[in-house]
């Protein structure tokens, strides 16, 4: 967008990031709707730079943000499978995405797949962690993932290619940027089969434009992303036919105009999301709804399509800043399972929002914020939040977040057939977190409590899947997250999250899908001088403990077992310009699987595993 050029030369002038947990960048455009240094945002906020992604190889949004603190990628699979978001313990619907400050279609018809959103043409991904109702509304009360995009201003190419069919093709050309990646994913299960219907392509195509009228910056960007898998089913439940796609089509324009000490923008957008399922009912036993469907072939399809406006002022001084505006957004959802009638359901959003921050000499902050929103027929809330930093000595401080939020039910969950509940009322909490954190020379250290306090959350029934409100819940945790700073080009991370409580207080059982009891991030890289021939090395583990019994009183289904994962790369400069780099993943051969694992008597069976062991080659421009 247009304020990519600033955030770049500044990004620049910072300690080279690292790839494998991203810093606390120097500016961040998402804590507070507004570019500010990251030293007044009193939310935990991380950043992927544009740097660690091609660093890393990361293909998708999902492998740019599975290391960050706090955050729980769920995956069903291998490359092209569903990957679901939870930050802090929020379900995925709780986590709000968006594309250059805008929402992205897809929510109202299914949680927001960040395995199929490609990382061509990306700058950064900016994570805010807590609650963000005041600011951003319905849908944010987990936390907000900001896509920001950028306009190429030279070519850039990287081709590579990897075990289980996996080949993928990126190019950066002026104003524009494409990407292609294909996979067979026909890697070993652990039952001694071969995983079969599981082929996956993932094509996406970016452009942006800005242009300077007089005072105004105008932005203009877009994005295409068109996936096709093969829909295996659970081990046990193989279908050969089951076919999805996925068709997402975004279109923004901002216009901003920077004064003195007042910067109006006004942002206008639109995106749509079509999701395809297809398979052969009569030859197809584990089709879905083979059991009610017509002996013909079997089709369903969910649109959402909606339309955005934000028009926002910032005023600041050396001593306050305000940042007030309004958010528009309109649209339809389009619910038809292929057996039942078509249905077509409306909603709508319209929001004001204020908050106000104070500075004083010695870097303290007290911010105050308020939200009104309205999301029609499921009702509206309004969203106070409050919080700041205190400096207590030295690099020491203490910053802490308070706020209630709130989630309107999606269309999904109102109206779909046989797995819906058009009894659903909003979701309401009460959310806060509070962190240390000492940012010395030698690297920093934060240590954090997080809250969680609601009523009618909104969660799957462990037995029908059928989504009901439950009364009363909280979820609770704590962090630590620990790096070094650049030395001689080495440098180190670890970061600990223990969700120890995620706890449906109304029967005593742990909430589904709320992540792991207990996560360990830790890498090291080097990256070497520019100079060198050799370009540098990272390595990653991920260690991630069992999520603890839903409902005592059922069988152990859907309890993925703990698991250690080893992933690496290490590069060679071929010249100026080439850089030749191998990739391993899973190097420790882990089996596991992220979602719908049955563990018993010391016996495991992984309804949707991962791959095991393997291997890229990649060779990119620098």
């Amino acid at each position: 967008m247009v304020i990519a050029p600033l955030l770049a030369a500044v990004l620049a002038a910072a300690p080279a990031p690292t790839p494998t947990l991203p810093p606390i960048a120097r500016v961040v455009v998402t804590s507070d709707r507004s570019p500010e240094s990251a030293a007044r945002s009193a939310r935990t906020t991380y950043v992927v730079t544009k740097r660690a992604i091609v660093r890393n190889g990361y293909l998708t949004v999902a492998d740019a943000l599975a290391h960050i603190p706090g955050v729980e990628i769920e995956r069903y699979g291998g490359f092209g499978s569903l990957s679901n978001v939870s930050i802090r313990g929020s379900s995925s619907a709780e986590v709000l995405v968006l594309i250059d400050g805008m929402p992205v279609a897809g929510s109202q018809i299914a949680s927001i797949d960040l395995g199929q959103l490609p990382t061509s043409g990306i700058e950064r991904i900016e994570v805010v962690e807590g609650g963000g109702s005041t600011l951003y509304g319905s849908g944010s009360m987990g936390g907000v993932i900001n896509i920001i995009t950028a306009t190429p201003l030279k070519p850039a190419a990287a081709v590579e290619v990897g075990s289980f069919g996996e080949a993928s093709l990126s190019l950066d050309a002026p104003y524009i940027s494409m990407a292609r990646t294909v996979a067979a994913n026909d890697y070993p299960l652990p039952n001694g089969t071969t995983l079969q219907n599981a082929d996956a392509s993932l094509t996406s195509l970016r452009a942006g434009f800005t242009h300077d009228l007089g005072p105004v910056k105008l932005a203009l960007s877009g994005d295409l992303v068109d996936e096709h898998v093969g829909v295996p089913g659970a081990q046990g439940f193989y279908s050969p036919t089951s076919r999805e796609g996925t068709v997402d089509r975004d279109a923004r324009l901002s216009l901003e105009h920077a004064g003195a000490r007042a910067t109006v923008t006004m942002q206008l957008g639109a995106s749509t999301a079509d999701l395809s399922f297809t398979c052969d009912t009569p030859v197809d036993p584990q089709c879905p709804n083979s059991y009610i469907a017509p002996p013909a072939p079997y089709a369903q399809l969910l649109t959402e399509e909606r339309t955005m406006a934000d028009v926002r002022d910032v005023v600041s001084n050396g001593n306050e800043q305000l940042v007030y505006g309004f958010d528009l957004a309109r649209g339809v959802a389009r619910v038809d399972d292929g057996i039942d009638p078509l249905a077509i359901h409306p909603f709508d959003q319209a929001a004001l929002y204020v908050q106000s921050q104070w500075f004083d000499a010695r870097g303290d902050e007290l911010y105050a914020g308020l939200r009104g929103e309205r999301d029609g027929a499921p009702g509206g809330a309004l969203s106070p939040s409050i919080g700041g930093i205190e400096r207590i000595a030295g690099d020491l401080s203490l910053r802490w977040n308070a706020a209630t939020a709130f989630r309107a039910p999606t269309a999904e969950e109102l109206y779909y057939p046989f797995f819906s509940n058009p009894g659903l009322v909003p979701e309401r909490t009460r959310v806060g977190d509070v962190t240390l954190t000492d940012d010395g020379t030698a690297g920093s250290i934060a240590v954090g409590w997080f809250t969680t306090d609601g009523s009618n959350l909104i969660a799957d029934n462990p037995v029908t899947f059928i989504p009901q409100n439950i009364g009363r819940a909280i979820v609770q945790g704590v962090t630590l997250d620990a790096r070094t700073r650049s030395y001689h080009g080495y440098s180190a991370e670890v970061a600990v999250t223990n969700l120890y409580r995620a706890e449906n207080l109304e029967n005593g059982s742990r909430i589904a899908g709320r992540g792991p009891t207990f996560a360990l991030e830790s890498g090291i890289t080097y990256i070497a001088p520019p100079k060198s021939r050799f370009d540098g090395f990272g390595i990653a583990t991920t260690s991630k403990g069992p999520r603890g019994l839903v409902d005592t009183t059922l069988p152990a289904f859907d309890q993925p077992v703990g698991y250690t994962r080893v992933d690496a790369y290490a590069g060679y400069r071929l010249g100026s310009r080439l850089v030749l780099t191998l990739r391993g993943y899973n190097l420790t051969n882990a089996r596991y699987s992220e979602f719908g694992t049955y563990s018993a008597a010391s016996v495991a069976f992984y309804a949707y595993p991962v791959p095991g062991r393997s291997f890229a080659v990649e060779l990119r421009t620098r």
